[in-house]
């Protein structure tokens, strides 16, 4: 394969998109984003990753698809924290209870013993006065609004080039006639506009892929997740609360002092702002499991009025029937037949799957490219 036939278009720069573009540019293709909104932008209910907490924590079955993924992506970030010491993700203790004995894979000790090498179930005098079982082990954080920004300058150093566009279609990025307005990315970069001749396309478009044409995928649906963003710079630790209930509280510390303290998880909810019955349970929850989000001074009354908040936030989850969308497809253009690399449908588990998810696709593009039929 020539030189100029290495272009490859990504579509999407949420967290998944943008790693595989990373990981496309390492392969040796040159690699060109297309997407609506960037990192830095301001925050928009169609953008999902920059809502997230977000934590590594693997709830998937042990050998499922998904847990490989996950297991990839968390030796990734391993190698990261050694490799760079700017790369804005902690490794941090992590608790998690739960108030009853009904079982469930959020505390399937068997697989998080399996993930997590120093996992360890905690005794009755370890636990708080609320829960009946726990259990203990470190896992990482990445904080979210450094993460984005810093995966974008990693992809532009590298070589990679961006244009903010809004698609109707993937095949709008793949003929002169009829072309969207392309604007470079970020705006002062001195670059001329894309010329639409791409050997491959990757669909990293995330909750978009139920909408945007060519691929209107009727599987994908939101998970809609409401979350506070609190100030609390003591708090260290990674940690999750299962009620009675169903409802499930935690919490996640950044690097800057914040706290994401979570949440909800419901399905087909398009709602995009904050409901405040629901800011009122997860306050009223938050600090019955974690006193510790309230300042020292004042964890006597357990008052959520206490409660330092700085943001109501609320994201939806690009969830699919069936789970993540990793496969080839063709699209026929003119004369042409370009490949498409689909790569969402994460849900939640966006970013602890990124880097494997990234690999994947990557290795999707190349075996699809050694095949007469591409052109």
């Amino acid at each position: 394969m020539q030189k100029e036939d290495l272009d490859v278009f990504v579509v999407g720069a949420g967290v998944i998109g943008l790693s595989t573009a990373i990981r496309a540019l390492e392969a040796g293709f040159s690699v060109t984003i297309f997407a609506e909104i960037f990192p830095g932008d301001e925050k928009s209910i169609k953008y999902a990753s920059c809502w997230a907490g977000a934590d590594h924590i693997s709830v998937a079955a042990t050998g499922a698809f998904m847990h490989e993924l996950e297991q990839e992506t968390f030796a990734v970030f391993k190698g990261l924290l050694k490799e760079d010491p700017d790369v804005p993700v902690m490794v941090r203790p992590h608790q998690r209870y739960v108030q009853d004995d009904q079982p469930d894979n959020w505390m399937n000790t068997d697989h998080l013993r399996n993930f997590y090498p120093d996992f360890s179930t905690l005794d009755a005098s370890e636990l708080p006065q609320i829960a009946v079982r726990g259990a203990a082990f470190s896992t990482l954080c990445i904080d979210v609004p450094r993460y984005l920004p810093y995966l974008m300058n990693r992809f532009l150093a590298s070589g990679g080039r961006a244009f903010r566009t809004t698609l109707p279609s993937l095949s709008a990025l793949l003929s002169n006639t009829d072309r969207p307005t392309f604007e470079v990315f970020p705006p002062n970069s001195s670059r001329s506009p894309p010329t639409l001749r791409p050997t491959a396309v990757i669909n990293c478009t995330g909750l978009g892929a139920l909408s945007i044409g060519d691929v209107l995928d009727t599987r994908v649906y939101p998970t809609r997740g409401e979350v506070l963003i609190i100030r609390a710079p003591w708090v260290q630790r990674d940690s999750g609360f299962r009620w009675t209930d169903g409802h499930i509280s935690y919490m996640i510390p950044r690097q800057t002092g914040d706290v994401i303290l979570g949440g909800t998880y419901q399905p087909d909810d398009w709602h995009p702002k904050s409901r405040p019955e629901t800011v009122k349970l997860i306050k009223e929850h938050g600090i019955q499991a974690f006193p510790e989000l309230l300042h020292p001074s004042k964890r006597e009354t357990l008052n959520i009025e206490d409660l330092d908040v700085i943001e109501e936030c609320v994201g939806l989850r690009p969830t699919r029937k069936g789970g993540v969308r990793l496969e080839i497809e063709s699209l026929a253009v003119g004369e042409r037949t370009i490949p498409i690399v689909h790569n969402y449908g994460h849900g939640g588990a966006g970013y602890q799957s990124s880097w494997g998810s990234a690999t994947r696709a990557v290795q999707l593009l190349k075996s699809v490219l050694k095949t007469d039929s591409v052109y």
